[in-house]
């Protein structure tokens, strides 16, 4: 697709039911792009979502990923040839590393969107936190370990700036590139070896949050339509470890 200035290549991951769904736009972290994403891709579409997982066009300039990311929300919901498939009263964003605060601008600036999920996110020069006092989305993070990779954990920041707003989640023992679906050999060289099963807790966790926020069951519509929940899944913090 072509977004102003930008020509993006995207792979969309499309559910078997033809019935409109959410979406949930799926970020590569720096340097990386769509093809290590692709195993969300694929689970987010077996789990019901419509997928559309990029190629952001700049290599570190997170801003302009970031209003990438929305034009290509504007544009699937609203001239792809597949916006009948999509919800757009139920949209989410999702980024690992870089693209964790690529997608964190995206959702900051953008009211429709619903939920952003962080990956072992990373801030720089505190784009993140600056963002994250804006966010009006709930938010999730799934962290790794500190470490070199992730800035030693520098996500803190972010969590920090959202005040008690984010629901964080520390997957015990895993290393960064454990949230890259898939990941290859070079960043394994770089990070260490990665754990499938650790990939599968941070695959779990944030399947859960998604069905959470945007597939709510019609009893949950229902309560929070009344006004009697006091606190909306994911919004409150916590620091489970995976066993």
């Amino acid at each position: 697709m072509t977004l102003g200035t930008d020509s993006i290549r995207y792979d969309l991951y499309l559910p078997a039911s033809s019935q409109p769904v959410p979406l949930m736009v799926v970020a590569h972290g720096f340097s990386r792009s769509k093809a290590n994403m692709a195993g969300w891709g694929r689970r987010l579409a077996d789990e019901g979502f419509v997928a559309a997982v990029p190629t952001l066009p700049a290599w570190s300039d997170h801003e302009r990923n970031g209003r990438a990311i929305n034009e290509m929300i504007e544009w699937l919901c609203t001239a792809s040839p597949h916006v009948l498939r999509v919800r757009k009263d139920r949209l989410g964003v999702m980024g690992f590393s870089a693209g964790g605060l690529s997608s964190l601008l995206a959702a900051a600036e953008n009211p429709g969107i619903a939920l952003w999920i962080g990956l072992d996110p990373v801030d720089r020069n505190g784009l993140g936190a600056a963002a994250a006092a804006r966010l009006q989305a709930q938010a999730v993070i799934l962290r790794a370990e500190p470490s070199p990779w992730n800035d030693n954990g520098n996500a803190a920041a972010i969590e920090h700036a959202l005040e008690g707003r984010c629901r964080s989640v520390r997957i015990a023992g895993a290393i960064h590139i454990d949230a890259e679906w898939p990941t290859d050999w070079l960043a394994e060289l770089a990070c260490g070896h990665s754990d499938e099963r650790k990939r599968a807790a941070f695959a779990a966790e944030a399947v859960a949050a998604l069905k959470s926020a945007l597939m709510p069951t019609d009893a949950q519509e229902s309560e929070v339509t009344t006004g009697e929940v006091s606190s909306l899944p994911g919004k409150a913090p916590s620091d489970r470890q995976d066993q």
